[in-house]
């Protein structure tokens, strides 16, 4: 009978075994083991089916069975909670780019409010200057830009217009909106228009590259920020670049604590600084980098910055060949 159920749930029974609740699952299959046995024990010495063996084989049968129940109804809860979770973070994504949508309609807006203003608003200022009036102009100035232009504003998501592969997008969007809102200095450049990325590389392996280097920016910036009590302590500088199909590089840039962290040890796997990191980020990224014999990753640490430098070349890879 053991050997037909496992033969018929072979799938579910895998997949109880691989899931993160599988300590409960064996412990399970250890209990009716363990029952099963103790009852064979008790029929062989007793060498008959008296009412104790009965009651006991009921007994555990209908333990094994609730076990089971409450087993299976445990796994169907944590399944819709990771569902919701999930939900959840697709709706914050939505709501990031939907913030994104909006901030580009309004640049657009601003820039053709001031595209119609600013002929007169030079006609003034012309007067003010033809009449020696050079510190009026200096506050008109000042004015108009303070009522009608909020820069911080306008620089949220300055050049990501320029990044079309989506996968990359979606991650930078988040992350800068986390900067923004954390009120994290930054700075972001992309010059040139991606469109592609060089056809061998895995898009999701740049997606979780990205991912862990800005999360570690933003955590590095945020324990300065509380270390130093001051906001302009921190600092991120983040840079992506390509004007080749076969050529993209990534570079993130921020302000650290402890200035005399070796570059290779950080690289180890469970080398961390953070209180409660298993400290996986930079190993997983040098296991990612293993895969690619074309794509080449430095860091750096100099005058109180961290640079993280990666740049994929596939031309210069085969070069080499």
């Amino acid at each position: 009978m053991m050997i037909v159920a496992i033969k018929l749930g072979n799938g579910k029974i895998y997949n109880y075994l691989a899931n993160q609740n599988n300590k409960i699952f064996v412990g399970i299959l250890a209990y009716t083991y363990v029952s099963t046995v103790s009852i064979s024990i008790i029929y062989i010495q007793s060498k008959s089916f008296t009412p104790l063996t009965l009651f006991f084989s009921l007994y555990i049968l209908i333990q094994t069975i609730f076990a089971i129940f409450i087993y299976h109804e445990m796994t169907m809860v944590q399944e819709k909670l990771l569902n919701k979770k999930d939900q959840e973070k697709l709706k914050q994504q939505q709501h990031q780019l939907e913030e994104y949508a909006s901030y580009l309609e309004k640049s657009e807006d601003d820039l053709r409010a001031f595209r119609h203003d600013y002929k007169n608003i030079l006609n003034s200022l012309k007067v003010s200057a033809q009449e020696g009036n050079v510190q009026e102009v200096i506050q008109k100035l000042d004015k108009y830009t303070e009522t009608n232009l909020n820069s911080k504003a306008l620089l949220k998501y300055k050049d990501l217009n320029h990044i079309y592969v989506k996968s990359i997008k979606s991650i930078i969007i988040p992350k800068i909106t986390e900067l923004y809102n954390l009120d994290i200095p930054y700075n972001f450049e992309c010059r040139n228009n991606i469109r592609n990325l060089p056809d061998h590389v895995d898009e999701l392996d740049l997606v979780r590259i990205i991912g862990i280097t800005f999360d570690n920016a933003i955590e590095e910036s945020k324990a300065l920020i509380a270390e130093k009590h001051d906001i302009r302590s921190a600092e991120v500088q983040i840079m992506v670049y390509s004007d080749d199909p076969d050529e993209f590089e990534f570079e993130i840039r921020n302000k650290i604590q402890n200035k005399n962290i070796s570059t290779s040890q950080i690289q180890q796997r469970g080398f961390t600084t953070k209180k409660d990191h298993k400290g996986l980020g930079l190993a997983n990224i040098k296991e990612i980098e293993s895969k690619y014999p074309d794509m080449s990753i430095s860091y750096t640490i100099q005058d109180g910055w961290f640079d993280f430098y990666m740049t994929i070349d596939t031309e210069d890879g085969e070069e080499d060949e």
